[in-house]
């Protein structure tokens, strides 16, 4: 294999974070958290602190599991570390920190914060991949998500301004956190038995969409959209006169790319390469992700790595040493 290998190859050993496995992954650790946050509320003492630290991120890990029940192809390890990140700091402060004093109730508002932040996200994953081209079956189960998730956050708001005292609060918190269980459970089970990728692969390109791709790559070619940082979606659809869904559907079924994203950021690093093999370029890594249209080093280099198979530093040192694209270490093929 060379050093052009497809997206998501494994380097060196490490294999990618894939779908499936990351759907369950997301729900085991969602399940945990959960439960330990239920059973927090009915314990005392060093159990009772334990269950509660572990489920602190109960909101965050169900959003993750939204993430991979509507947008199978992302990829959310960076996002499964923010979330334990804030989950490790919080339960050290809540841990260390007495709840009267000033860094607990920076850390507790800090945390609901967080919290809400997730709850929002939740709610909003349904409608980011959603098309008019979409089964029916997969339209009434984002219509039914949509609408209990909605249901359970005004139950449990208004269950929590009803109560009338901590016995109550409790007996509400560890009610929703199982209902929420269960939905995020029954969610799983239906995406499992309906794998959202595999019913829009089905989807062959019609004539429209291969009318539409040709303007995409003349506008591509013609304008270098692609170098622009800030492009999405929108832009581009409107700069043609067209919907969203229709730019999106030509480019999966016309263009082969996955998404949006993966087709500019197919181009981007085809430019980077081309600079990166230039033995007369002398501009840093940095400046080459700014000219080929990235707004920083780190999504650069995450895109560079998905696309080659090695990240820019290593490909430009190969290049330079002759060694493209046979001649690369075996870690790198």
């Amino acid at each position: 294999m060379t050093l052009a290998t497809t997206s998501g190859a494994s380097i060196a050993g490490l294999r990618p974070w894939r779908p499936r496995g990351r759907l369950q992954v997301v729900t085991t650790i969602a399940t945990v958290s959960f439960v330990c946050y239920a059973l927090s509320h009915f314990l005392e003492g060093r159990m009772a602190t334990a269950l509660s630290v572990i489920g602190l991120g109960a909101c965050g890990w169900a959003w993750l599991v939204a993430r991979a029940l509507f947008d199978p192809a992302e990829q959310d390890a960076r996002w499964a570390w923010v979330v334990a990140l804030v989950v490790a700091i919080s339960a050290g402060v809540a841990v260390l920190a007495p709840a009267g004093t000033l860094v607990g109730r920076v850390a507790d508002n800090v945390y609901a914060l967080s919290g809400s932040a997730a709850l929002l996200l939740t709610f909003v994953e349904p409608f980011q991949r959603y098309a008019p081209d979409l089964p029916p079956l997969e339209k009434r189960f984002r219509f039914v998500f949509v609408a209990l998730y909605a249901v359970l956050v005004g139950v449990s708001v208004l269950g929590l301004r009803a109560s009338a005292g901590a016995v109550q609060d409790d007996l509400v918190k560890s009610a929703c956190a199982v209902v929420g269980l269960a939905a995020v459970l029954s969610a799983v089970w239906f995406r499992r038995r309906h794998p959202l990728a595999a019913k829009a692969a089905r989807r062959a390109a019609t004539d429209d969409d291969a009318r539409l791709a040709e303007r995409l790559k003349r506008l591509l070619a013609e304008e270098a959209i692609d170098t622009r940082p800030e492009l999405k979606i929108a832009d581009v659809a409107a700069r043609l006169g067209e919907p969203e869904y229709r730019v999106s559907q030509s480019i999966s079924a016309a263009l082969g790319f996955s998404n949006f994203n993966r087709w500019i950021n197919h181009h981007r690093i085809a430019r980077a390469k081309a600079l990166l093999a230039n033995p007369d370029e002398r501009r840093s890594i940095l400046e080459i992700a700014f000219d080929c249209g990235f707004a920083s080093l780190g999504p650069f280099n995450r895109a560079f790595k998905d696309e080659v198979g090695a990240t820019p530093r290593t490909y430009r040192l190969a290049a330079r040493e002759g060694q493209l694209p046979h001649a690369l270490p075996s870690s790198l093929r």
